[in-house]
Parts: C-alpha cells; structure tokens; sequence
C-alpha cells in the first residue's frame, strides 16, 4: 500500500536528489519554491492543502516568466537561458495545462450558467471560473476569453 506523495513531499525529495546529484540550478530553483511554502505556511500557522500548494508552485512559474520576458527584452541572454531553465524545472511540478478549448467550455458554461453579461462582469465572472482553473491555465489566457466572450454580449 504505497500512499501517494503529496506536491510538496515530492518537491522536498527532489531537493535532497538535487543536493546529493550536485544539480546547482535544480537545487536553488527547488528551495526558492520551499521557502515560499513554508512563509505560506507561516503566514496561514497550518500546513497548506495541495490547492495552495499548486498556486506557490504556479506562482514561482509565473515570476520567472515575467523574469525571462525582461532579460529578453535587456538583452541579457545569459540570465535568460538560466530562467528558461528554472521554467522547465518549475513546470514538472504543476499539474498538465488543460487545452485551449476545455477551457474554452468551462469558461462558456460559467457564463450561461451565471448569465454574465457585459464587460461589467469580469470581476465576477473570474471569481467563478478560477477556482476550476487553478493551477492548470495561465490566468491572463482565462481574462482574455471571458474578456473577449462578455465584450460580444449585449447588456
């Protein structure tokens, strides 16, 4: 009976690999991500679901992100290449992103379901779509479609 690890037991394994392998970025990127669980957990004083645990992770992902986005454009290739990197370390630990069009679907049933209308409801309609999304889209793709399919409805 093996029980199933959970993201944040899988990621502190992986950081005594990374030690005992001599993976330097490995290493570094991984307990970037475990200092930001455990200030989570700090800050919350209980241990943090796999939910909160995926939204670090997706987190730290979204940061280097935008870390990389602006080592291209200050033209600085090396730091780039590093980030490029820690992207792919970082995503081995989010769960698989869903395809353009289930999130299509499920950002289209939420509306109907809610009958949200109008750019006016944007706010309100990501509070109800984000919480079946998290983790498994980037969030500014979900804006864009709930931003593109209430700006085509008429109030």
């Amino acid at each position: 009976m093996s029980k199933q690890l959970s993201l944040e037991e899988v990621i502190f394994n992986d950081t005594k690999k990374a030690l005992k392998e001599s993976e330097k970025l490995k290493l570094s990127t991984l307990r970037l991500i475990r200092a930001a669980i455990k200030n989570a957990e700090i800050s919350k004083k209980d241990k943090l679901t796999e939910d909160e645990v995926i939204g670090i992770v997706a987190n730290n992902l979204k940061k280097l992100e935008e870390s990389l986005n602006i080592f291209t454009k200050g033209q600085r290739p090396e730091l780039a290449d590093k980030a490029k990197k820690e992207i792919e370390i970082v995503k081995k630990y989010l769960p698989e992103q869903l395809p353009e069009e289930e999130v299509e679907k499920i950002v289209k049933d939420t509306i109907v379901k809610f009958g949200f209308k109008g750019l006016q409801n944007i706010g309100p309609a990501m509070k109800e779509i984000m919480p079946q999304l998290k983790g498994k889209v980037n969030g500014k793709i979900v804006n864009k479609m709930v931003r593109d399919l209430l700006g085509n409805t008429k109030n």
